[in-house]
């Protein structure tokens, strides 16, 4: 019986393969997906922890304030006998780029001893290992792609960076590229206490061009600690009790160090003053010895000083009178010299007034001479112009007796020709006679006018000229005067000049009888003055280098005084240092404080985290659907039921056709979806964070435990679906599951009772909205799987969103600033404090002091790390932060009544709201409480607000130990990225600063950090929409084949299969309308579940769903159900009638 149920089954399988692959495909999907997410983060994490071994990745990195020396390794070694121990040396050094700029690159030793030496295990990508001191390899990261195996490499310092004494060799050939797992992340190369704070290239030399006395770190390998995975709690634990294990050599070596350093250093010192005892008492007796020299030179000159001043005091006297002669002979000779000056002035004026008066004499008898020839020529004038007159008075009375004769000839020869005394040839013959005499007679009136002109102009010339001789003679008369004037007074200057003259010449005479006196008596002054000198300069010589030499034995002691005192000094300082020196102290440094690997396991923990809450909705969708598909098959073949249950088969018989159906199905598609999902989505995934993370080893091995769980998952959920499906059709009887199913009764629907839509209704539409209210079965369990598969599609967008907003919100609306710069607050003076805030002025930056901590924040049982954020007041905070309320967008004021604190961390730490309290670890000695006034917004990390006055307060201490300056650019985050390198450069020259960050920088890491994330949340959104095309096509098909008798019947009628297929997808539209809109409003809900389930500690992802969201998801699912149509309007096309309308019975 069981045989024939086994084939029976079989042959039901091959019958409906179509609902037999939907239930295959829907199990596959649901399986494929939750394990292959589920397997994701432990493939990431075997991945990189096979990467981490095959590669010998340190599991401890020690640095110490004073290095390392041989005894520190020999201790470490002799402590730790199971684990290798690699002393090694780096340094940070700076290379120029290409652009110019120089940046920082960290520089390691490479050494090649050790199976598992960190130092050695680099993967060579390109070229190979150096193998002489001046070659070296450089990371293979994504900022270094222009540097080309075979380029030059200069490694260089500055003003405050001295590689002199650290590297031997500063310039190498580039001969490989290489990838690290110390750096798998190509956003971050780590931090630096010079350039701009952070490290732009990592370079590896050989160890040979070190030239330092010890080492400058150990890297730790334990084999241990290679059992373990190395993000899982058991690798933590065995690092753990390894770090204590250390800790306690470092103590007792810190200790010894410290004894052996102090313990030279003091012998050093003692040497040194027994040696400035000695020089101090050999140079005193010699400043000793020269004291007595100069006392005994001294003596000598005070001895000849009293015969100098008496030869001085007698060469004065004979000076005073030769000065008071000569003074009388230069007054003398003064007065001389001044009459001289005026007789010769004089002298020379009256032979310049006897010139001038012979001159002017001269000029006086050339124009006397010039007056009577213009007299003699005026009078010759005035004869010639007498005569002229006379010609033309003449020439005039002729003319005008002719014209009278003319004038009187032509009016007698005209009265005569009118009379008729003569003929007209007579009067012509007379006339032209008369005209050629007046002819004649104009041409003499022409001449005489010429003439009379003539006379005019020579008349007016005439008078001219005797105008100009009697002005002349007038001038002469005066000049003549003037002359006989400056003639007498000549004459008398002249003999006043002859009498001074004489009276000037017995004076000179007098004065050169005194000069010579004088001179003699200056030669025999001279001749004194001479010998007094050389006695002096003798004297003077003598007391010079006296003075000398006081002044050189002075200069001697005293600086000998300087240089003993100095040397002392730097003895006593190097005792007061000793005495204050602490001892060194060992850092240790584990996997976790890598960013690569600390970002990476925190990206798997993520990635699990989502696994762990979206995927158990597709395996609810699937199993739901599966449901369905098997009660709509169980219903089907009912008669089948009835019939073997006629037949006395048993209903377990019957039960397990259709259980071997299901479960063969559900096992098939769990296998496949596993074998394929749990390499597909881990492979993808992987891949997408290789985008940042460099990870070259990808292993997806099977889960086989996960596997075997999620297989009996599956076939015990399609076990029950079967179950409850048969359950209720195998308590009828044969008979009555050997007629069809008895139709619902007709019945009014809801609608039908609103009048004044259902009256507006089609035919068409009445009857949709009757079978939809009609079978609420089949209704609920469509808009249940539609809506699951929206609310799937919605929710990947959702997630889409709250990540993608983090950086907007965090780094676009909640962080102001544009920079920070840390420092030691221990160390850092006003002074230097003032130079930040000088050189951020230079840069148009304006910034404030900001105290930020990381600390522990308690309630109760619970605490979380976060960041204390302090400033003068909530002016100063809100510079560079706003905090704000996420619902309502309300800025909040930080009071001095208590602290705020960011969503996330009051929920870590048990749902803390206003008003409450909470315990904050300020030390590891001193924890305060607060009031929590109110909870702000925030998405990357944990902090709380607080003012200096309330800190003040709290702690007790006199204000907030300022550690960073925030600041703020006027261009904002558009400032460009060679101005924030030269600022960050500058800012790391001043002593204290020990790190200078940008927000656009901060924000690009963590932008990368999501980008993958985003990734992986696109193949979430797809693989939810591929389940919902199955969910809709099976859906779909289920509802077409248990209503093809329905169908058939219409197209029997006469319908248009275009009709047909609208009579069924109308109600299909509806349904998927209804489930879309159902499933955005669920789907709302679950991305919250998700997105809080999905959050690591650290972060708080966005909690708005944008809506563009909202209409992806609607447009996705509609899109799938046209396509799910368009398919199943062929299927309608192709109905047969007569098949469908058999009789059943």
């Amino acid at each position: 019986m069981k045989n024939a149920m086994l084939k029976n089954a079989f042959a039901e399988m091959k019958k409906t393969k179509s609902r037999f692959l939907s239930i295959f495909g829907i199990i596959a999907i649901g399986t494929g997906f939750f394990a292959g997410l589920l397997q994701s983060a432990p493939a990431m994490k075997v991945s990189s922890d096979h990467y981490y071994d095959r590669t010998s990745l340190s599991d401890i990195r020690l640095v110490s304030t004073y290095g390392f020396d041989d005894n520190d390794i020999d201790a470490l070694k002799k402590g730790l006998p199971d684990v290798d121990v690699y002393p090694g040396y780096f340094t940070d050094a700076y290379v120029n780029t290409d652009s110019g700029e120089k940046k920082v690159a960290r520089v390691y030793s490479l050494d090649k001893t050790g199976e598992n030496n960190p130092y050695s295990s680099l993967q060579i990508v390109d070229g190979r290992l150096p193998e002489k001191e001046n070659e070296c390899v450089i990371d293979s990261g994504k900022l270094l792609a222009h540097y080309k195996v075979g380029d030059k490499l200069t490694l260089c310092g500055d003003e405050d960076t001295d590689i002199d004494g650290t590297l031997s060799v500063k310039e190498f050939t580039i001969v490989g590229k290489f990838a690290s797992p110390m750096y798998i992340s190509d956003a971050e190369r780590g931090n630096t206490t010079i350039g701009s704070g952070s490290v732009y290239m990592i370079c590896y030399i050989p160890e040979s061009c070190f030239k330092t006395e010890v080492y400058t770190q150990v890297m730790i390998n334990s084999d241990e600690l290679k059992q373990y995975s190395c993000y899982s709690d058991e690798y933590e634990d065995a690092r753990d009790a390894l770090e204590k294990k250390i800790q306690k050599i470092a103590d007792v070596r810190e200790e010894e160090r410290f004894d052996e350093i102090a313990g030279d250093a003091k012998k050093e010192l003692d040497d040194g003053q027994k040696e400035l005892d000695k020089k101090k008492s050999e140079a005193y007796a010699e400043i000793e010895k020269n004291e007595k020299k100069l006392s005994d030179a001294k003596k000598q000159l005070d001895e000849a000083k009293p015969q100098l001043e008496s030869g001085k005091k007698t060469l004065d006297e004979s000076k005073k009178q030769l000065d008071e002669a000569k003074k009388e002979l230069d007054t003398n000779g003064a007065t001389l010299t001044a009459t001289k000056a005026v007789l010769d002035s004089t002298k020379k004026k009256l032979d310049e007034t006897k010139l001038q008066l012979e001159a002017g004499k001269k000029t006086l008898d050339e124009s006397y001479i010039q007056l009577v020839t213009a007299k003699i020529q005026l009078e010759n004038a005035d004869s010639q112009l007498k005569s002229s007159k006379a010609q033309l008075d003449d020439a005039n009375a002729k003319i005008t007796s002719q014209q009278a004769m003319i004038n009187t000839s032509r009016e007698t020869l005209e009265d005569s020709y009118k009379k008729g005394n003569i003929t007209k040839e007579a009067y012509n013959a007379g006339i032209k006679l008369l005209d050629s005499s007046q002819a004649e007679l104009d041409k003499q009136k022409k001449q005489y006018e010429s003439g009379l002109e003539q006379y005019n102009d020579g008349l007016k010339q005439y008078n001219d000229g005797k105008l100009q001789y009697e002005i002349g003679y007038a001038k002469y008369e005066d000049g003549k005067k003037q002359y006989e004037d400056g003639y007498s007074q000549y004459t008398s200057g002249l003999a006043q000049y002859e009498s001074a003259k004489a009276q000037y010449d017995a004076g000179k005479a007098q004065y050169d009888a005194g000069y010579a006196q004088y001179v003699s008596g200056k030669a025999k002054y001279d001749s004194g003055k001479a010998e007094y000198d050389k006695n002096y300069a003798d004297y003077e010589k003598g007391l010079k280098e006296y003075n000398e030499g006081k002044t050189a034995l002075e200069t001697a002691k005293t600086d000998a005084d300087k240089q003993f005192a100095d040397a002392q000094k730097k003895i006593d300082d190097g005792r007061e240092k000793l005495e204050k020196t602490s001892r060194p102290e060992w850092y240790l440094f584990t996997r976790d404080d890598n960013p690569g690997y600390s970002e990476y396991g925190q990206n798997a923990e993520r990635i699990g985290n989502i696994a762990m809450v979206f995927p158990l909705f597709f395996v609810m969708v699937a199993a739901l659907v599966c449901l369905t598909t098997m009660t709509r098959m169980v219903e089907e073949q009912r008669t089948q039921i009835g019939t073997l249950k006629a037949l006395g088969y048993k209903n377990g018989a019957i039960i397990f056709k259709y259980l071997l159906y299901a479960l063969t199905a559900a096992t098939a598609g769990a296998v496949s979806g596993m074998l394929v999902g749990m390499k597909i989505f881990p492979a993808i995934i992987i891949t997408a964070y290789g985008m940042m993370y460099v990870i070259p080893d990808i292993l997806l091995p099977y889960d086989y435990i996960l596997m075997i769980c999620t297989t009996g998952v599956s076939v015990l959920l399609t076990a029950v679906t079967v179950y409850f499906s048969c359950g209720g059709i195998l308590h009828d009887c044969p008979a009555a599951l050997m007629r069809p199913k008895t139709p619902k009764s007709g019945k009014k629907i809801l609608l039908e009772r609103i009048g004044f839509i259902w009256n507006r209704l089609s035919f068409s539409y009445k009857v949709t909205m009757r079978n939809i209210f009609r079978y609420k079965r089949r209704m609920l369990m469509t808009i249940v799987g539609i809506a699951g598969c929206t609310a799937l599609v919605l929710t990947g967008f959702g997630v889409y969103d709250s990540v993608n907003d983090i950086l907007q919100k965090q780094f676009g609306e909640i962080s102001n600033y544009t920079g920070i710069t840390a420092y030691d607050n221990n160390t850092v003076t006003d002074e230097q404090t003032a130079k930040i805030e000088k050189m951020l002025e230079r840069y148009d930056c304006e910034g404030n002091k900001i105290y930020q901590k990381q600390i522990t924040v308690y309630n109760g049982k619970k605490n979380t790390e976060a960041y204390i954020f302090g400033g003068a007041d909530n002016e100063t905070i809100a510079q560079f932060v706003t905090v704000k309320d996420r619902r309502t967008g309300e800025q909040y004021t930080v009071t001095d009544d208590g602290v705020i604190i960011n969503e996330k961390l009051a929920s870590l730490l048990g749902g803390i709201k206003k008003g409450d309290t909470v315990t904050i670890a300020l030390s590891e000695t001193k924890r305060v409480t607060a009031t929590v006034t109110e909870i702000c917004e925030n998405y990357a990390h944990h902090y709380v607000y607080i003012t200096e006055k309330l800190y003040k307060e709290l702690s007790g201490e006199e204000g907030l130990p300022y550690n960073c300056f925030f600041f703020n650019s006027e261009d904002g985050d558009d400032m460009t990225e060679s101005d924030r390198d030269e600022l960050a450069q500058e800012l790391m020259k001043i002593d204290g600063v020990m790190g200078v960050s940008f927000k656009t920088s901060v924000a690009g890491t963590f932008s990368s950090m999501l980008k993958s994330l985003l990734f992986v949340i696109v193949v979430l959104i797809v693989s939810a929409g591929a389940l919902a095309f199955i969910v809709l096509y099976n859906l779909t098909n289920i509802n077409i084949n248990e209503r093809i008798r329905e169908i058939a019947s219409l197209k029997v009628l006469g319908f248009y299969d275009k009709e047909v297929s609208m009579y069924v997808f109308r109600e299909t539209v509806i349904l998927t309308l209804i489930g879309t809109v159902t499933g955005m409003v669920f789907g709302r809900f679950l991305v919250d579940f998700v997105v809080k389930t999905a959050e690591i500690d650290m972060v708080m992802f966005g909690r708005t769903v944008h809506p563009m969201s909202f209409v992806f998801s609607g447009l996705i699912t509609i899109c799938f159900a046209v396509i799910v149509m368009l398919f199943m309007h062929r299927r309608l096309m192709k109905v047969n009638m007569v098949e469908a309308l058999k009789s059943v019975e």
